[in-house]
């Protein structure tokens, strides 16, 4: 299954921002999906390109035995009416629906479109859940060659009521602090930078002149959770940390790559 794309004229040039110049969004059977949508929308600047592919995951319904073709077309419909309805938030550049594996179709077209931002919905399972079992924001996680958006409801089509990142002298989170401190600026809202001294961060960390952080005593996973909300957005750098932050924390998470992603990705 295979719609045609529909695009629209954008109302201006895509701005040249390395996260949200051009965001995907993944689109399943889940409303989850749709807060992406939204969510997507309200951090992307005037100019920013915005995609969304919805995708059908039929071959699941294969599982229904004899009513197998009652569940696929079931499955079909479903996603055909979120897409409509994150279209609806969203107001997207480009919307397609088809058929397939939520997180294969995202790889793709990411390729395809050069994607900086994947933005799919969080399902409601935790973390051992779904290393188990699986589940699509674990997949990009690993996977994904971009940034990657994993929304929960509590804020959109509006934006968070603050920005929270998680500091403690690694790459990973400098990068993290760097896009954070970026988008609480253009967005208007607080940024909350959390040093949490249970990570030992390095004496360069301690003494940077940062008048706005809040010095936590925790390791730095569960520092950023206490420091955040459902209303807030988190943003973490591409590390063994960014797993843990999506299924500890309440709220959406921006995972961001580091210097070291992107050069591995232009070699």
């Amino acid at each position: 299954m295979e719609r045609a794309p529909t695009a629209r004229t954008a109302s201006s040039a895509p701005v040249s921002d390395p996260i949200f110049g051009r965001v995907l969004v993944g689109v399943d059977d889940t409303p989850e999906s749709v807060i992406a949508a939204a969510q997507a929308r309200a951090l992307a600047p005037a100019g920013a390109h915005l995609a969304i592919v919805a995708v059908a995951e039929t071959a699941f319904a294969a599982w229904a035995g004899s009513a197998a073709t009652f569940a696929t077309g079931g499955v079909e419909h479903e996603t055909e009416d979120l897409l409509e309805q994150a279209s609806e938030l969203a107001d997207p550049d480009e919307r397609r629906l088809t058929s397939g594996r939520l997180v294969d179709v995202l790889q793709a077209e990411c390729k395809r479109a050069r994607a900086t931002l994947i933005a799919v919905g969080a399902r409601p399972h935790r973390r051992l859940s779904a290393a188990v079992f699986g589940g699509h924001e674990v997949e990009l996680l690993h996977k994904a060659s971009c940034a990657l958006l994993v929304a929960r409801p509590g804020w959109g089509p509006s934006k968070p009521s603050r920005v929270v990142v998680g500091i403690d002298g690694s790459d990973a989170s400098l990068a993290a602090e760097k896009v954070a401190r970026s988008l609480a600026t253009r967005l208007g809202c607080a940024i909350v930078p959390v040093v949490a001294l249970g990570a030992h961060p390095g004496r360069e960390v301690l003494r940077a002149e940062r008048e706005d952080a809040v010095i936590a005593p925790d390791e730095l996973v569960d520092a950023v959770a206490h420091a955040s909300d459902e209303s807030s957005l988190v943003v973490a750098g591409r590390s063994h940390d960014a797993e843990r932050m999506v299924y500890a924390t309440r709220c959406s998470v921006l995972v961001v790559p580091t210097e070291a992603d992107d050069a591995s990705r232009a070699r």
